[in-house]
């Protein structure tokens, strides 16, 4: 199936994820007790158990599942009319052992056993519900793998993914992953406890519980997708924006390492796994057949089959459309207020610091002038035995003047720099350069600095002055924050037409944590204890490229990747192609090399 179009279409026309053939068989034996450990990781299974158990918990949210869940929907016969009806549907059937899904299916696993164990340690929510929640949570990808396998391959693969997993997933099957499991939990009647882990994971915990997301399993789930993620397991399903939050409603310290709750836990006390851990205990689950290739099925269920569901009318299929949008809008309002109130709170610092700078600096340039005034005068008005005393103290006056210039300096950089004077620049040679001057820097903390300048020929439009220095602010955080014997290293993305250009600016340090990255852009923050410098840098760095129409960001941190600032430009088509035909700067010092 090649058109993305038609892949949308066809995901939502599935009428159910068929349970395997032994799942099945499991489902109509007596044996309730035996029956859920035995289908917990068949997907299909668990969608039909899950869509039966709307039952609500006496003392706890009205969402969440009952305590004998999943026993209750186990025992109802409605179940299995449920499933003999649907079989009906000729497709819905996964074979989860297929090369092409096998990557999809662990992930599954992944989040579902680390969202059992998340529920096990703190003891707020029922383990089976939230092994539930984890393993449906990427329910866009469950159901595009019983449509299209060759489709969810290229888009497991595609390395956009990571960076903007809607507009990939998009491109590859013409719908994302969130919209797929907004119309097919509607579709198929999932409860809202199980629904809203799937629907909202790109909204702030209060917002999402307006839509009836569990306050314990909602933010329970995001984190196990969150620590799945920093084992390696990415489905793009969040990027750990409201972590902090949704430790909080967990009552998990923002310091708590989840990794080290598995490394501390007694053998009496179920830990969190790892992803090497994560492979799922042997279950009749293990051979998956289509139980259409089993004819004797039906003689085992032996129920009167019900007609089909009637399909979504025109109209619910425009709704549809028009909650999807204003999901989009709700996500793109909340992301953007967050962008908002960043840029407003440094706007209000820049004016501020625009007027203290220049208050402090009237009264500076008085002292500084008094203090030099009398230093050349000291042999008029100081006595010979004074010796050296006065002059030192008068040279210790002017040059501690001298130095909170410096900083006023930098500080009307980052409040009022000068209006750009912008003209097309070759970016390649700015990095070389800008690397270059950092060598000497570099050199004496013992860093390791690392070009790419691949294209080698990219033209911007932008204040030369500005961005070079923008780029050192940057690059000169980045050597700071390595390691000694590390290494940061200065490079381009290459670009796409009608993409910003992105220069990406990256260093072997363990990166910012949770706590410092609200205030990164922030004057006089630093992170850093032991030596720490004034904190304008990144602040610099930022308010320049904002001069240029551009940003620059933090990307999310994931594990055993490097720590990883971006700074992007607008990309514009030079009027005149011919750029100056200047060399491009030769590296030509110890301590820089040049990455392929």
């Amino acid at each position: 199936m090649s058109d993305p179009g038609k892949r949308a279409e066809s995901v939502l026309r599935l009428c159910w994820l068929s349970p395997s053939a032994a799942s099945l068989a499991v489902l109509g034996r007596s044996a309730v007790a035996a029956a859920w450990p035995a289908i917990r990781c068949d997907p299909g299974a668990v969608l039909l158990v899950v869509r039966h158990s709307e039952v609500p918990w006496p003392g706890r949210s009205l969402a969440v599942p009952p305590p004998s869940f999943p026993a209750t929907a186990l025992e109802q016969a409605a179940l299995i009319e449920d499933a003999l009806h649907r079989l009906d549907q000729p497709d819905g059937f996964v074979n989860w052992s297929h090369p092409l899904l096998q990557p999809i299916y662990d992930a599954c696993l992944t989040i579902a056993h680390l969202a059992q164990r998340l529920a096990e340690r703190t003891g707020r929510c029922d383990p089976e519900a939230a092994w539930t929640c984890g393993l449906l949570a990427p329910l866009g990808w469950l159901a595009m793998c019983a449509v299209d396998p060759e489709a969810v391959a290229a888009c497991w693969a595609d390395p956009a993914l990571r960076s903007d997993p809607a507009e990939t997933q998009r491109r590859h099957w013409g719908i994302d992953q969130a919209a797929i499991a907004r119309r097919l939990a509607r579709r198929w009647r999932l409860p809202s406890w199980a629904a809203a882990a799937a629907e909202h994971l790109h909204l702030p915990g209060e917002l999402a519980q307006a839509f009836r997301a569990d306050p314990v399993l909602f933010p329970l789930t995001r984190l196990a997708i969150d620590e799945a993620r920093r084992q390696g397991v990415d489905l793009g399903l969040g990027n750990g924006a409201f972590s902090t939050a949704d430790r909080a409603a967990l009552l998990i310290s923002v310091d708590e390492d989840l990794v080290g709750w598995a490394e501390s836990s007694s053998p009496a006390t179920p830990s969190l796994v790892s992803l090497e851990d994560s492979a799922h205990p042997p279950t009749l689950t293990d051979i998956w057949q289509d139980p259409h290739e089993v004819p004797l099925l039906r003689d085992l269920l032996e129920l009167a089959a019900e007609n089909r569901r009637l399909r979504e009318q025109p109209l619910h299929e425009h709704l549809e459309r028009e909650i999807d949008a204003l999901q989009r809008a709700l996500e793109e309002q909340v992301h953007g207020e967050a962008r908002r109130l960043q840029s407003g709170k440094l706007a209000a610092l820049a004016e501020f610091a625009a007027g203290a700078g220049h208050e402090i600096n009237n009264p500076l340039a008085v002292i500084s002038g008094q203090a030099q005034y009398l230093l050349s005068h000291q042999c008029d008005w100081f006595r010979e035995e004074a010796e050296d005393a006065p002059r030192q103290a008068l040279e210790a006056i002017v040059a501690q003047t001298r130095r909170i210039h410096g900083i006023l300096r930098e500080l009307m950089q980052f409040a009022k720099p000068a209006p750009p004077c912008p003209g097309w620049v070759d970016l390649p040679t700015l990095l070389g350069e800008v690397a270059a001057g950092l060598d000497e820097f570099g050199r004496q903390r013992r860093v390791r600095i690392e070009v790419a300048l691949q294209p080698e020929r990219l033209p911007v439009y932008a204040d030369a002055g500005q961005l070079r220095t923008a780029l050192t602010c940057l690059l000169r955080n980045a050597i700071e924050a390595a390691p000694t014997e590390g290494w940061a290293r200065l490079g381009l993305r290459r670009p796409v037409e009608g993409e910003a250009i992105e220069v990406v600016i990256e260093d072997s340090g363990p990166g910012p944590d949770a706590s410092q990255r609200p205030h990164l852009f922030d004057p006089f923050y630093s992170g850093r204890t032991a030596g720490r410098g004034r904190g304008l840098g990144l602040p610099i760095a930022w308010r320049l490229a904002q001069l240029q129409g551009g940003d620059v960001r933090l990307d999310p941190p994931r594990r055993h990747e490097p720590t990883r600032f971006v700074l992007t430009l607008p990309y514009l088509t030079m009027p005149n192609s011919d750029l100056v035909d200047a060399p491009l700067v030769q590296l030509s010092c110890a301590n820089s090399r040049q990455a392929s």
